[in-house]
């Protein structure tokens, strides 16, 4: 009988890898560590392909049920509560029990809550629900991308961050369209986004390298990061403000048109929107390489607020096409800035504190989320469906005024100090560790060698606090 070596722990206590049967004292291979990544990637574009599909159930499901835009939007912002706490709390969790419990628990948590939403149609069930949902994939999010961040191969984690960022944003278009057919209201929609969920679990138990350890960077609240870096603050507060309620209440905005069918006007409504905001993202972000990052803000929020004024005026006589074109246009604009006000904290940050502060970022866009959705359902209230983007176009052309005085005020970052833009989502802190570190990263350099598997494990153990 052949005994197994006992478990290993880090320096939190959990127990984080397993001795397996050597490989002649060799490292984990490339094409070991790519399916490793790739495996984590497919659970965290599920989940977003999950969220996606949500994004057409739940508002719809309340229209259905006689529900208001106000109480659309307190229920969107409960979400939006949860998530911000879980983004907050998620390491420490992860820490306790380990990543692939924290994902296998939350993602069966979601899909209950999930399932557990066509129970009833009262406000306050709907937003203890929501508040679960949004603690839950906030965690996810913070366990599976610190997953993805460690197991990138240190030559090709820019390739792997625009990777994951793309499978994501195309899972959030893909999910729509899976319950497209489905009439609001009724159990089959919210069944399809609970197996979304649980879905997200499969890939994620099929990976087979040890995790990574926690995060142990103390983090910066917004008022240290508005003291070094206002624009940021204000971007991050007012991509919240904008991206929050509009992405979870286009559903509305949609259902408010008269199309034939609601649910597939509103996931082609929903491609355009993400898809803008796929193509304008890098250019942007490379563009503000090369200028002062908070005219390029301004820039975007200025188209943003066009098309959302063009959406919330002329929605009832434009045609249906030129509609999802003027959306795409929003999304290019709306959903660009927040990576580059990522990128100008980082311009303007300590030495070696950049991570830090995206923790007070992440939390100002977790308060525009809350408040965001509750403002635009009153608005929605009190002047129909299309007061959503006009309320959306208020707030992008403040963001514009706001970012044109505060160039007018302090100088920009000289070119030579200014970070490599890389692209980032208002997910969790984690995957800035892996734009940092691929932005530290010689492209032509060749990948640091480890000829045991000791040597891999120091290097997950080490990996959040280079």
């Amino acid at each position: 009988m052949k005994l197994t070596a006992p478990a290993t722990y880090n320096r939190t206590g959990f127990m984080t890898d397993f001795s397996q049967e050597p490989r002649s004292g060799a490292p984990h291979s490339a094409s070991e560590s790519y399916r490793n990544v790739a495996a984590v990637v497919a659970a965290l574009a599920l989940l977003q392909m999950a969220a996606g599909a949500l994004s057409v159930v739940g508002p719809l499901s309340l229209i259905s049920q006689g529900a208001s835009s106000l109480k659309i939007g307190i229920i969107v912002a409960g979400y939006a509560t949860g998530f911000l706490l879980g983004a907050t709390l998620a390491p420490r969790e992860i820490a306790r029990i380990g990543h692939i419990r924290a994902i296998a628990g939350f993602a069966a948590a979601t899909s209950i809550a999930v399932a557990a939403l066509y129970l009833s149609s009262a406000t306050a069930w709907w937003l203890v629900m929501q508040f679960i949902m949004g603690l839950c994939v906030a965690s996810f999010l913070a366990a599976g991308e610190s997953w993805v961040a460690d197991s990138a191969p240190p030559e090709r984690r820019g390739a792997i961050l625009a990777f994951y960022l793309v499978s994501a944003k195309i899972g959030f278009i893909i999910g729509p369209f899976l319950v497209a057919g489905i009439e609001p209201g009724v159990a089959a929609g919210f069944l399809v986004v609970a197996a979304l969920y649980t879905a997200s679990l499969i890939p994620a138990a099929a990976t087979n390298r040890a995790q990574p350890a926690p995060p142990t960077s103390e983090s910066f609240g917004p008022r240290k990061v508005f003291q070094i870096a206002p624009s940021a603050i204000i971007a991050a507060f007012a991509a919240g403000m904008v991206n929050g309620p509009v992405m979870q209440l286009y559903a509305v905005f949609v259902g408010g048109m008269e199309t034939v069918s609601v649910t597939q006007t509103a996931a082609l409504f929903n491609a355009f929107l993400v898809g803008g905001s796929v193509l304008a993202q890098w250019p942007a972000g490379m563009l503000s390489d090369r200028m002062d990052r908070r005219v390029v803000i301004a820039g975007l929020a200025l188209v943003a607020g066009v098309s959302a004024l063009g959406l919330g005026l002329f929605s009832g006589v434009l045609p249906v096409m030129l509609i999802f074109a003027v959306a795409g246009l929003w999304g290019a604009g709306a959903q660009s800035y927040y990576g580059i006000a990522v990128a100008h904290a980082a311009d303007r940050a300590p030495e070696g504190q950049a991570t830090n502060m995206m923790s007070g970022i992440l939390t100002m866009y977790g308060l525009g989320t809350m408040i965001g959705p509750v403002i635009a359902g009153v608005v929605m209230a009190l002047i129909g469906p299309s007061g959503l983007f006009l309320y959306a176009s208020i707030i992008l052309f403040a963001l514009f005024g706001a970012m044109l005085y505060r160039r007018g005020d302090k100088a920009p970052v000289n070119d030579a100090d200014k970070s490599d833009f890389e692209p980032i989502s208002a997910t969790s802190v984690a995957v800035y560790d892996l734009t940092e570190l691929a932005s530290e990263e010689d492209p032509d350099a060749p990948a640091p060698a480890s000829s045991t598997q000791d040597e891999d494990e120091d290097d997950d153990e080490n990996y959040w606090e280079r």
